[in-house]
């Protein structure tokens, strides 16, 4: 074990990898923060007094999202000044009244943020005339035409945070557990060929071998994910939108990790068996390949499965890693799901603990070629 984790933390390529993992991180919290405290400001051209009223109100519906954002209206005297104002970049866009309604002239690419306010006041300005005509007020009409969103447990909000959570979750399972894994497999394939496994197991027992490769690398590939996560939670909490979700995230970061290592601890004897079952490293293309799949399949389960295919999944092992996390988030599971799901890994790991402990003291010494599962398992102990 020991010399499994020295090996790896003296490399290099590890050391690059771990660090340029971190900085992109990294870098993405700070574009996140970014652009989320960015203020907005817009320049629009206007030609006449209507179109100037109503832009007029673009600043007041702006402020209302973000208190840095602001609308400025520039009015000219006819549509070819405003045009030149947009050529030279000293417009974002004209607004003006159309037979149809209203129109939004841009230089070359429309601006979403700048669309989405003069659709936000122009619908407003019409409520309040309708709501004049019909004697009532603009709160009520927007009450009784407002469609909302109600979930039985957890929230929208919550929802959205647990949709995030299990992508970013999938995306760290995945790349951890495949890296890690491939590097048990590969070092297995390494030994055999340098034919130094002979050497090594006439001086200590196949499983000794075997549990020091499995037990060194978890415990990297813990660290690199509690640094990485542990980062990442610090930098949400510069973020505003994500700090009220801190206490969630944290306690399902926790369980993450928990569920993170019996996973792990799952696979890593058959990525060991995979290694056992090749002779060189192109055999691993064929013989993790069910390995691969599984992984891929819990990484699309991370963030395609969606209510009771995602509650049932929660409890089933690998895929329980991701998705177990990200229901509690949400807030539509508790402490002892999440238990649960941990006992039920557990389980399994000691089941793929067996069995690839199995495969892998049978095809160690094999140096006949690429062996297949069931080949291995008809080889004697």
């Amino acid at each position: 074990m020991t010399r499994e984790i020295l090996v790896k933390v003296t490399d290099k390529s590890f050391i690059i990898g771990t660090l340029t993992t971190l900085l992109l991180v990294l870098a993405s919290i700070g574009a996140s923060a970014y652009f989320s405290g960015k203020a907005q400001h817009y320049d629009v051209a206007v030609v006449d007094s209507q179109s100037e009223q109503v832009a007029g109100g673009l600043d007041a519906v702006a402020k209302k999202s973000s208190d840095k954002d602001s609308v400025a209206v520039k009015k000219v005297a006819d549509v070819s000044a405003a045009e030149r104002l947009l050529r030279d970049g000293d417009a974002d866009a004209l607004l003006q009244r159309t037979g149809k309604g209203w129109e939004l002239t841009w230089k070359s690419s429309p601006d979403s943020g700048l669309e989405h306010l003069v659709q936000q006041t122009v619908s407003g300005q019409v409520m309040a005339v309708t709501a004049q005509k019909a004697g009532t007020s603009v709160e009520e009409l927007t009450a009784a035409s407002t469609v909302g969103t109600k979930l039985l447990e957890g929230d929208t909000k919550r929802a959205s945070a647990g949709t995030a959570m299990g992508l970013v979750f999938a995306v760290l399972f995945l790349m951890s557990a495949m890296t890690y894994g491939m590097q048990i497999a590969q070092s297995v394939i390494e030994e055999k060929q340098s034919r130094i496994v002979e050497i090594l197991v006439a001086a200590i027992p196949v499983r000794q071998l075997l549990a020091g490769k499995v037990v060194g690398n978890t415990i990297l590939a813990l660290a690199q994910m509690a640094l990485l996560v542990g980062t990442g939670l610090v930098g949400a909490s510069f973020i505003p939108r994500f700090r009220d979700f801190l206490p969630a995230m944290g306690a399902a970061v926790g369980w993450y990790l928990l569920l993170f290592v019996a996973s792990f601890l799952a696979l890593a004897c058959i990525w060991a068996a995979a290694g056992a079952m090749g002779t060189r490293n192109e055999d691993l293309q064929q013989t993790s390949a069910p390995l691969i799949y599984l992984l891929m399949g819990a990484y699309m389960a991370g963030f395609m499965a969606t209510g009771v295919w995602k509650v049932a999944l929660s409890y089933v092992p690998i895929v329980s890693g991701i998705l177990m996390p990200a229901r509690i988030v949400e807030g539509t599971a508790h402490w002892w799901d999440g238990l649960a799901a941990l006992l039920v890994n557990l389980v399994f790991a000691g089941i793929t603990v067996v069995v690839g402990e199995r495969i892998y003291r049978r095809a160690l010494l094999q140096t006949q070629g690429r062996l297949s599962y069931r080949d291995a398992f008809k080889l004697k102990a």
